[in-house]
């Protein structure tokens, strides 16, 4: 999808970031590491949950983390770490990459920690029925695609973070004659050969009246993930009758840090949803 100088360039900076703020506990907080909850193909995958002290359940949102499909980790720029301030646990999970596996791989592996969380999550402190999903890049891409199939009964809502939305028109922006795209690694072939399959992968395809309510949160710069992929899923989620807001972030382009205020606006919208009863 990028050069591979651009690349190199974005992954150097975001594991610096990644690096920094998220190694030990803070005060009133716990953190569980490399917790197993799926073996596909003998492959184990882990999560790790950062919890907020409590002497009751909380809710959790399970982060999925960005990185084209092919790059990237559980402890890799987990940009809402600090939900554990507002009492919302964050469970950030691995899942296998492109290089490893083709889609629609990425998606179980998602389906599955969404279902280990549901059936083991009370034993960490997390109340099963208050999950939340949220990722960035090709992890917003996943959370929304989990939201839009998993349904409101399972999920109680969907922050995605300049998401992929529609693989096919994005795919086909960065077709090349000469090597496969991200888009296309993950698909497992060119994009024209794989048009169902990237049709099926895109969460504008698969949006229902079941969905659970989404934030969308995108830089108005973004030239990887052009900010229309959010706007057409807004659009689509809308026209069904599903609650969808965005958040432009006008001087932002691919992959940041949320500020303060975003933070504050994401933790505000997961705490709405995850006071209601469907």
């Amino acid at each position: 999808m990028i050069s591979w100088i651009r690349l190199a360039v974005l992954s150097l900076a975001c594991l610096v970031v990644a690096c920094a703020p998220y190694g030990l506990a803070r005060p009133n907080e716990k953190i569980v590491r490399n917790v197993e909850f799926a073996t596909p193909g003998g492959q184990s995958l882990r999560l790790d949950i950062y919890l907020p002290k409590s002497n009751k359940p909380v809710p959790v949102v399970m982060w999925i983390f960005g990185g084209s499909w092919k790059f990237g980790s559980k402890g890799y720029h987990v940009n809402l770490r600090d939900l554990t301030r507002s009492g919302i646990a964050v469970a950030s999970i691995d899942y296998r990459l492109s290089g490893t596996a083709v889609y629609p791989a990425q998606l179980e592996d998602c389906k599955s920690a969404l279902a280990w969380l549901r059936a083991h999550g009370a034993e960490y402190g997390i109340d099963p029925t208050r999950i939340g999903v949220s990722g960035e890049s090709a992890g917003g891409h996943l959370a929304a695609l989990l939201g839009t199939l998993e349904g409101k009964s399972k999920i109680k809502a969907v922050c995605a973070l300049y998401p992929p939305t529609n693989l096919v028109s994005l795919g086909r922006k960065y077709k090349n004659p000469d090597r496969w795209s991200d888009i296309e690694r993950l698909l497992g072939g060119p994009i024209e050969t794989k048009l169902a399959l990237a049709r099926e992968a895109s969460p504008v395809n698969r949006v229902s009246a079941d969905a659970p309510p989404f934030l969308i949160i995108h830089g108005a710069q973004d030239t990887l993930v052009p900010i229309g992929q959010s706007h057409e899923l807004d659009r689509d989620l809308r026209r069904v009758g599903v609650e969808s807001r965005i958040i432009v972030v006008p001087d932002k382009g691919h992959w940041f840090q949320l500020d303060e205020t975003q933070l504050k606006a994401v933790a505000e919208f997961f705490q709405r949803h995850f006071a209601t009863e469907e």
